[in-house]
């Protein structure tokens, strides 16, 4: 019987990135917010913690007010 292991992710700024392809391909890493919130995918693990800098503000923004 074979075991299967989830794949591999990281924590940056309360977001989850998760290693669903091959690493360096389109869209490799998806990126989700605690809240749920899909926030992208990358073909880099670093390409993912940008996206996360650059869009980790406004996402709080707007949790905050649809609160």
């Amino acid at each position: 019987m074979a075991h299967s292991s989830p794949p591999p992710c990281w924590l940056h700024r309360g977001c989850r990135i998760q290693l669903l392809g091959y690493p360096r391909c389109e869209g490799a890493y998806v990126v989700h917010h605690s809240s749920g919130v899909l926030l992208g995918r990358c073909s880099s693990l670093a390409a993912a913690r940008l996206l996360i800098d650059e869009q980790i503000l406004l996402l709080r923004q707007r949790l905050a007010a649809a609160a």
